[in-house]
């Protein structure tokens, strides 16, 4: 009788361990401000950090709070409300009031508030193509190409625009 209590209490434990099939829906992971993690992170999903984590996160979405602290960041979004020292790579960066970044940023679009400040450089990626279609859905002929815009054309566009 005892083996068989401690043979159910294994297959339960090793029942808990196994990994479970994913079911389709994007799940929502917070990191608290108590918390540390040591490793790599990498999500399906959205992942909000309020804490530590002592290396590179990958996943859909990423906000980060108000003093995390990361390495490497690569996802599909990343909102920054804090200071962040460190490399980003998204489709979309929002750079909040708050946010105080320090390092590169790789993005195909970037939006900066009033108030945010960088330390680094930016590059813009390539928006996707897909059968001959832009981000937007547009269609190219695949020799469209981007100017940069410097910040001093910026600076004019602004003077223009006040006049």
């Amino acid at each position: 009788m005892i083996f068989q209590a401690n043979q159910a209490a294994e297959s339960t434990a090793q029942d808990a361990a196994a990994p479970r099939p994913r079911t389709g829906k994007v799940q929502h992971s917070i990191i608290g401000n108590d918390l540390k993690i040591t490793g790599d992170l990498i999500s399906d999903g959205d992942i909000t950090v309020h804490g530590i984590v002592e290396g590179s996160i990958k996943c859909r979405a990423l906000t980060l709070g108000e003093a995390p602290t990361i390495s490497k960041i690569e996802a599909e979004t990343v909102r920054i409300s804090g200071s962040f020292s460190g490399d980003v790579k998204a489709k979309q960066v929002i750079l909040t009031e708050t946010a105080h970044v320090t390092g590169d940023i790789m993005h195909e679009t970037l939006e900066v508030k009033p108030g945010a400040s960088i330390e680094g450089r930016l590059k813009r990626l390539k928006a996707a193509k897909a059968n001959g279609k832009d981000a937007n859905g547009k269609k190219t002929n695949g020799k469209d190409k981007v100017t940069p815009i410097t910040a001093a054309d910026a600076g004019e566009s602004a003077k223009a625009a006040e006049a």
